[in-house]
């Protein structure tokens, strides 16, 4: 048998209130419906990190882009090389290792290039959902003070 607790209900609230409000926002239809989902998951774990007061590292939503960048860039690269060297008609031990070292420098690039690719998906799509939130806070604001002027002249 599980007791419900004070601390239960209330994150069970905001976690309504926050499904409520984001059912209510007006959402480009350009924006992923899958990305929305991620960030509302956030929220939620953002709540219940604050009732818990314990830390946690973010939950990671899919694969990082910096080992996918690294992984793709050096593989290919390292493709790219032992054909050039096939072509040249170089040596098999002289094309390997010019090949592993090529992978080596490239997958370390690639991995460089993933991070700033990633900080800037994740600095860009964190910025459209807060301008959403914004304007659905100023309209919500701006339509709880229309209805207060609609019950004070009805009085």
């Amino acid at each position: 048998m599980s007791v419900i607790t004070e601390q239960d209900d209330n994150s069970v609230e905001d976690v309504a209130a926050i499904q409520a409000q984001f059912e209510s926002l007006d959402i480009p239809l350009n924006i992923d419906p899958h990305l929305l989902a991620i960030w509302m998951q956030r929220e939620q774990d953002a709540i219940e990190r604050k009732k818990r007061k314990a830390v946690e590292p973010p939950r990671k939503y899919g694969r990082s882009l910096n080992r996918l960048f690294a992984a793709y860039i050096g593989v290919a690269i390292m493709c790219l090389s032992l054909v050039l060297g096939l072509i040249q008609g170089r040596e098999p031990t002289a094309i390997l290792k010019t090949t592993c070292i090529v992978f080596v420098i490239y997958t370390i690039i690639g991995a460089f290039v993933g991070l700033i690719a990633e900080h800037c998906v994740n600095d860009s799509v964190e910025t459209l959902l807060r301008d959403i939130v914004n304007r659905s806070r100023e309209a919500g604001s701006r339509h709880t003070v229309t209805e207060n002027l609609h019950m004070n002249d009805s009085d």
